[in-house]
């Protein structure tokens, strides 16, 4: 026969009371807090390794293009009026995967870009159209790559502003003779704090983006470093004589 045990020998049951319990919640959000900043900014900088990979192979496009087509840089609907002839649909027989190479991954608006056959880089405005006077003779070009003075210090292409009106095909080439107004006239054109840990600040200097230039090299800069640039007159945007 079974026997009872007293109730002095039977087992103890008991659960966490509520401070152990307060105290587990208070270790997990401890671990919490230091984890998620290092997860986050190991993701931004996967990402902008990425982005890199993209701009060098949209260069090494841009080089084989010019090849192709007596040194020219690729056109713009500005100089066509033609979406179809924009540099978006010119480049895609020198890219292994267009669709892939145009869209960066730290972009927003990645999947609207795709739909909207719009891009996360955006070429520079002296590289791809020409300055012309009233009459529509050219004053000023930068669009022969062989022909620049100074291609390792010359930006071809930037990272596209996150504004979303400006997701189109259309809107395939910065406006940067227009920056000697400031700050806010590059801003509406790029992302100059593309990659980040975080939200953006108010003038978008926490941050940085990666520049594809004319020889071929991607390189990132600093936010404030490009801002105070232009805050002290300098238009980045334009070749060197």
């Amino acid at each position: 026969m079974k026997k009872c045990l007293p109730p002095s020998f039977a087992p103890l049951r008991r659960g966490f009371t509520l401070i152990e319990l307060l105290v587990v919640i208070a270790i997990i959000a401890i671990l919490a807090g230091l984890l998620l900043p290092a997860l986050a900014s190991a993701k931004s900088r996967a990402n902008r390794t990425a982005c890199t990979s993209n701009l060098h192979q949209l260069g090494l496009g841009i080089q084989m293009y010019a090849d192709d087509n007596r040194g020219l840089f690729p056109e713009t609907t500005h100089e066509t009026g033609q979406t179809n002839r924009s540099w978006i649909f010119s480049m895609r027989s020198y890219l292994g995967n267009s669709d892939r190479v145009r869209i960066c991954p730290s972009d927003p608006w990645r999947q609207s870009r795709i739909t909207n056959l719009a891009s996360s880089y955006i070429p520079n405005e002296y590289v791809v159209v020409d300055l012309r006077s009233g009459f529509g003779q050219v004053e000023e070009s930068f669009r022969n790559l062989n022909a620049l003075k100074n291609p390792t210090d010359t930006i071809t292409t930037f990272e596209i502003t996150d504004q979303p009106d400006k997701i189109s095909t259309s809107f395939d080439h910065t406006h940067s003779r227009n920056w000697f107004k400031g700050w806010k006239a590059v801003l509406d054109d790029i992302q100059p704090d593309r990659h980040r840990t975080g939200s953006a600040n108010a003038d978008h200097t926490k941050g940085s983006a990666n520049y594809l230039y004319a020889c071929g090299h991607v390189l990132p800069l600093n936010a404030s470093l490009f801002k105070d640039r232009v805050d002290r007159g300098e238009n980045i945007a334009k070749p060197p004589q």
